[in-house]
C-alpha cells in the first residue's frame, strides 16, 4: 500500500487513482467472505479507513461484474489512457512498473498503449513483504487454504514479514532500480548460491 501511496502523491494532480473492492482474497473468521452487498460496502469504508487511503474506494457488486469483466484475477491494475482506452495492464500490481508506464503514457500526450500493453511478470517480493497482515486476518483457515493450494507460499509469507526491514527497501520502492543495481543484485544472489552449494559439499566431504 506504501508504494501505491507514494505513486499517488507524484501523480494525483494528472491522474485519477480507484480502487475497486472485489472479493476477499483469503477469507477466514476474521475477514468472512462478503454474503451482502452491504458487507462489501461495510469492507470497502473500513479498509479505506484502515489504511487512510486517499484515492476513491469503489465496490464491485455482490456477483462480481466488474471483477469478471476486468479479467477476475487478484490483484490486477489497468492504467486507462485519456480516451478511455487500456494504455497497459499490470497482471500483478507493481508500482516501479506502473511508475514507467506512467512516464511513458505521459511522454505521448496520454494517449496508446505502452511497454507493449500488459506485464504478467509475477512480482514476488512485495506479497511476501506485506502480505502477511491480509492473510493472518483469515487465520486459520486462510494459511491452511494457501498451503493446501500451494505448499511453502503461506509460511513463505509469515517469513518474508518477519524480515520486512531488510526487504522494505527492495519491496516498497516506487521506481525500478538501475541496471547495474540489478546486475549486482544477481551476483550477489550467485555468489550465495554458490557459498551454499560450496558449504553443502563440504559438508558431504566431513
Amino acid at each position: 500500500m506504501e508504494p501505491l501511496k507514494k505513486l499517488h502523491s507524484q501523480f494525483s494532480g494528472r491522474v485519477h487513482f480507484v480502487d475497486v473492492i472485489v472479493r476477499q482474497a483469503h477469507p477466514g473468521p476474521g475477514a468472512p467472505t462478503y454474503h451482502s452487498q452491504e458487507e462489501k460496502l461495510k469492507h470497502a469504508r473500513s479498509y479505506r479507513q484502515e489504511h487512510t487511503i486517499p484515492w476513491i474506494i469503489a465496490a464491485d457488486d455482490l456477483g462480481g461484474t466488474v471483477h469478471q469483466q476486468y479479467g477476475g484475477m487478484a490483484d490486477p491494475t489497468y492504467l486507462i489512457d485519456v480516451d478511455g482506452r487500456v494504455a497497459f495492464y499490470n497482471m500483478w500490481t507493481y508500482v516501479p512498473a506502473l511508475h514507467e508506464a506512467l512516464d511513458d503514457l505521459f511522454a505521448q500526450s496520454g494517449r496508446g498503449v505502452v511497454h507493449g500493453g500488459i506485464d504478467r511478470t509475477p512480482y514476488m517480493l512485495p506479497a511476501l513483504t506485506c502480505g502477511w497482515p491480509g492473510l493472518a486476518k483469515g487465520l486459520p483457515q486462510s494459511l491452511v487454504e494457501m498451503e493446501t493450494a500451494f505448499p511453502g507460499t503461506g509460511v513463505g509469507v509469515w517469513a518474508g514479514y518477519q524480515l520486512r526491514p531488510l526487504l522494505a527497501p527492495m519491496a516498497q520502492r516506487t521506481e525500478a532500480l538501475p541496471t547495474a543495481a540489478k546486475v549486482g543484485l544477481v551476483a550477489g544472489a550467485s555468489a550465495l548460491a554458490t557459498f551454499g552449494i560450496i558449504h553443502l559439499a563440504k559438508r558431504g566431504r566431513s
